[in-house]
């Protein structure tokens, strides 16, 4: 059977080949990425109502146990440094499902560690691998059709906000009637299923840079002293940030 087709005798026509093997962002991939942005995020925030009772296990102050809280951010941070980067040149896939692994082997030392130090480190490496939603916003972007994108980034934001305001309400709560280690062996279980999830679910997007660690690092500071524009979205995000947490 030939592949091709002849038209009058003059005009050949090639068998389709597709233009592009980049996956497509369904809605039901877009309802997972914001399902599990949101509670993702909560892994940052669930401390923070759960001070008070870590403090009388533990028999430290209340000064003590706050570090606890502040770990956590600035682990979230230097995640968001060290570790997002990494999607533009490492499978996304990949290195989002080594983060899930290292989200659940840090939650299990949360509620396995024996004394205060231990927990001051599995609080800074819960943030510090809690960085997936920053992940999915510029797959999404990538993923999403044109006249789409902006409703669907729209969409996994909003699961990233919800995640921040209503993971302080439920951890109190459980954390009143079961006690503290309860939302975090509820975090683990969560983390575990969000992990098959996207093992099934998730498309394997390409990187798409070539070069070096350094050199990606690099490349962050060169977009820090060339746009203005990043200069000026960075310090906003900051400030409604720090607003935010004042609060």
């Amino acid at each position: 059977m030939k592949s091709n087709l002849t038209i009058d005798n003059t005009t050949t026509i090639q068998p389709s080949v597709e233009t592009s093997s980049k996956p497509t962002l369904t809605r039901g991939l877009l309802w997972l990425m914001t399902i599990t942005t949101g509670i993702v995020v909560g892994n940052n925030y669930y401390n923070q109502p759960l001070l008070g009772l870590m403090a009388k296990d533990f028999q430290v102050s209340e000064a003590q146990i706050s570090m606890i809280a502040m770990l956590t951010q600035i682990g979230f941070a230097l995640g968001l440094l060290f570790i997002v980067p990494l999607g533009d040149m490492i499978r996304r896939k990949k290195l989002i499902l080594c983060v899930f692994v290292a989200m659940i082997i840090s939650l299990f030392g949360m509620v396995a560690a024996p004394n205060l130090p231990l927990l001051y480190v599995a609080s800074f490496m819960i943030g510090f691998s809690s960085v997936v939603p920053q992940m999915f916003v510029p797959l999404t972007a990538e993923l999403a059709t044109d006249d789409k994108r902006s409703a669907a980034i729209g969409m996994v934001m909003s699961g990233l906000l919800l995640g921040i305001l209503l993971s302080r309400v439920i951890a109190g709560f459980i954390g009143e009637i079961w006690g503290w280690k309860m939302v975090y062996y509820l975090a683990i279980v969560s983390m575990f299923i969000l992990m098959l999830l996207m093992g099934i679910k998730l498309p394997d997007v390409k990187p798409n840079f070539k070069g070096s660690y350094g050199q990606l690092m690099k490349s962050l500071a060169h977009l820090v002293r060339t746009q203005p524009v990043l200069r000026l979205a960075a310090f906003r995000g900051a400030m409604a940030f720090a607003g935010f947490s004042g609060l």
